[in-house]
């Protein structure tokens, strides 16, 4: 049902984006005594079934979410405490809002480069652009923004707020109390994601990865109810995302749907039905145009992303909009540059370097879990050229179709789309190796020796 309420007040924005959640809540069956809060806000939200970012990179998949741009052609390669940064002509969704008469400001983790800063008219004290600072904790940030919006959030204009969470990115936070399960009888009713092996290490790290959710959740909490004591939520759309993958191998940084795969939840009174759901594929790359319309704002011929906002108030989509959505990597750490086009059903991976089936993040490789795993033939195999995999008979992207006449049409129709698409978006890959910044700011992390 599409529902909608005229207005002569452009919405609120709010932004809740969490670190490495993927879809490990509630709403999406996971973790779900975790997040009572998000189990909440589901009901009263559209829920998108079929949300895909840009990257599975922190700062990429982020740089995708604030330009309605990719990766490669905004510039945004790598991560910002690599020495990567957005071209300093892009256009940032909240100074565009900010053009459009809105107050922009932000609380935690933004993770990109200090210039881009400037697109907002307020930012939190000591807020951490590209390091894990306590500042962004989620309690810290959440109750700031709290704070702001019961004293200082405008009332006669519209705003955007922007919340970045840590969590759940490593290393996880124990926000058990004492009197909770023990860690033993945690285990015990674990149900962990069917693309990662069942052992003892991995279930350790997701009793504490589940714990370290709670933060997530109590953070939402505080920004709704601030919203709510304001008298501010009917006129608000809230947006809750993450910006890739849970940080385990096979998610965080490879473009198997573990990693580009995310939550995203969104509620705008009178406008969204709520308790809704939607499998249109979506890619964050859509967000800024979407959020641009929302609020009556121009959208700049060079967003690369699509205006989803019928598709928000309850529209069916049709045609080539929701047909496919695209992904790359090109840096994490270490170079590692693939491209992918996911459809309805299928997936088509493009890699352009000889590299081991997984490069993984440093805090994955050193990660308990993969150590317990070290024997996975699937960390030290090198990867093909070409990937193709039958989602529908192979959700967890495990049989390499590439090489059956079977599917010769459907792969040379993905792999032509591909490259189209490379070449609209001027890719600068297809000229050959992508180099690192000329000056590159290093990494505090322990580097894993998977590049060789």
């Amino acid at each position: 049902m599409s529902i909608s309420r005229s207005s002569n007040r452009p919405p609120n924005i709010v932004v809740l984006i969490s670190h490495d959640l993927g879809c490990h809540i509630g709403p999406y069956g996971r973790a779900s005594d975790r997040t009572p809060t998000l189990n909440q806000f589901a009901q009263e939200s559209l829920r998108l079934d079929r949300y895909f970012v840009s990257s599975p990179g922190c700062s990429q998949s982020r740089s995708s979410f604030v330009t309605g741009r990719y990766p490669h052609s905004n510039g945004q390669h790598g991560l910002a405490n690599w020495g990567w940064k957005l071209n300093e002509d892009e256009q940032l969704l909240p100074e565009l809002l900010r053009a459009h008469g809105y107050h922009t400001t932000l609380f935690g983790i933004w993770h990109l480069h200090e210039w881009t800063l400037s697109a907002f008219d307020s930012v939190s004290d000591d807020v951490s652009t590209l390091d894990s600072s306590p500042e962004g904790y989620a309690e810290i940030a959440s109750e700031r923004a709290a704070k702001w919006l019961q004293h200082q959030a405008p009332r006669n204009s519209p705003f955007y707020l922007h919340v970045g969470f840590w969590e759940v990115h490593r290393p996880f936070r124990d926000t058990s109390p004492a009197d909770s399960a023990s860690e033993e009888e945690e285990l015990n009713g674990l149900a962990l994601p069917e693309y990662l092996p069942d052992n003892e290490a991995t279930r350790r790290e997701f009793v504490k990865l589940n714990r370290s959710i709670m933060a997530v959740d109590n953070g939402v909490a505080r920004v709704l109810k601030a919203l709510d004591d304001s008298d501010l939520a009917e006129n608000t759309l809230v947006l809750f995302t993450a910006d890739h993958g849970l940080p385990f191998q096979r998610a965080k940084g490879t473009l198997y749907d573990p990693g580009i795969h995310v939550a995203c939840l969104a509620r705008w009174p009178g406008h969204i039905e709520p308790g809704t759901c939607s499998d249109s594929l979506v890619s964050n790359v859509d967000v800024a145009p979407t959020l641009l319309d929302a609020a009556g704002a121009p959208i700049p011929e060079t967003i690369q992303g699509s205006s989803r906002l019928s598709l928000l108030r309850g529209s069916q989509e049709n045609g080539s909009q929701s047909d496919v959505i695209y992904a790359e990597k090109t840096y994490h750490e270490h170079y590692d540059p693939i491209r992918c086009l996911r459809t309805d059903r299928y997936k088509y991976i493009r890699n352009f370097a000889e590299r081991p089936m997984l490069v993984l993040p440093s805090d994955v490789y050193n990660s308990p879990s993969r150590q317990a795993n070290i024997d996975d033939e699937s960390l030290w195999t090198h990867r093909p050229e070409e990937e193709f995999y039958d989602l529908a008979s192979d959700p967890h992207e495990k049989v390499n179709l590439i090489d059956d006449p079977a599917f010769a049409k459907t792969i040379a129709s993905c792999r032509a789309r591909l490259r189209e698409w490379m070449v609209d978006t001027s890719d600068a890959l297809l000229d050959g190796p992508v180099l690192r910044p000329t000056e590159t700011v290093q990494s505090n992390c322990a580097i894993p020796t998977l590049e060789s």
